[in-house]
């Protein structure tokens, strides 16, 4: 075994290594698309990255919609708008803030 062997695999070990970075994150991208981030996992890991790329920005986006509820601990009620305290359980006299809950749904 000469020092060139070893040598040699590391660069294999490392661009394994980053072809499969690329491969996340075009799969991340993919699963904010139509195509979904299967298809472009199996794009991406058969052809290459690049392909992925390309075939994940020629697909429209999802028609995602971000909103924010608000959670009391307590009871489990949710509001769409922000209080200080739960209006529920000031009604019983408990003071229980509100947790901030961000969903999206598509």
């Amino acid at each position: 075994m000469y020092f060139s062997d070893f040598y040699d695999i590391d660069y294999i070990v490392l661009a394994s290594v980053i072809y499969l970075l690329l491969t996340i994150s075009i799969v991340k991208i993919g699963s904010e698309r139509k195509c979904g981030g299967i298809k472009a996992l199996i794009v991406s890991l058969f052809l290459t990255p690049i392909a992925g790329l390309i075939y994940v920005l020629n697909s429209p986006l999802k028609n995602l919609l971000k909103t924010i509820h608000y959670r009391c601990s307590k009871c489990g009620l949710e509001y769409t708008s922000n209080h200080k305290y739960c209006p529920s359980c000031l009604t019983d006299g408990e003071n229980f803030r509100l947790e901030k809950i961000k969903m999206k749904t598509f």
